[in-house]
């Protein structure tokens, strides 16, 4: 987990640098949070944990870092390639990966590989235990539901 704790310290200083308020403690909660989820349930999925939680902390970093959630996958996806390639820690599969989830995470209507889908139904249980009295979709019950069932 020692790369884990580079982009970390990356993250702190973004958020430190960026937000102010409440935008900055729902930046260390969500990005945490989603990170520890990942963290949490990658065993379970068979996944690289470090990968894992290192998807976590990027999923929403151009949120925090811009300041704004338009097209945030995407551009959280290039920002989190710029920074994984600039650390010279990640090999180009390990990169894709961890991109990939990223760009993959809002699309919560159409199925992807096994990081992606993990992402996705951490970041859904986040919010939601954050806010359970939240009006969920279709698609975010789906990765509600996928959560619930895994202590059955």
């Amino acid at each position: 987990m020692k790369r884990y704790i580079e982009i970390e310290k990356q993250v702190y200083q973004e958020i430190e640098k960026n937000c102010f308020g409440n935008k900055k403690r729902n930046g260390y909660r969500h990005l945490f949070g989603v990170s520890q989820l990942c963290l949490l349930y990658s065993t379970r999925f068979q996944l690289d944990q470090e990968l894992c939680a290192i998807m976590g902390l990027l999923h929403d970093y151009s949120v925090y870092k811009n300041n704004t959630s338009f097209n945030h996958a995407v551009l959280s996806s290039e920002l989190a390639e710029k920074l994984l390639k600039e650390t010279l820690l990640f090999d180009e599969k390990e990169i894709e990966i961890i991109v990939e989830a990223i760009k993959n995470h809002s699309t919560k209507n159409k199925r992807h590989d096994r990081y992606s889908e993990l992402l996705k139904m951490c970041d859904v249980v986040d919010s939601y235990l954050h806010e359970p009295e939240m009006i969920l979709d279709h698609d975010r019950k789906y990765y509600l539901e996928k959560w619930r069932k895994l202590d059955e």
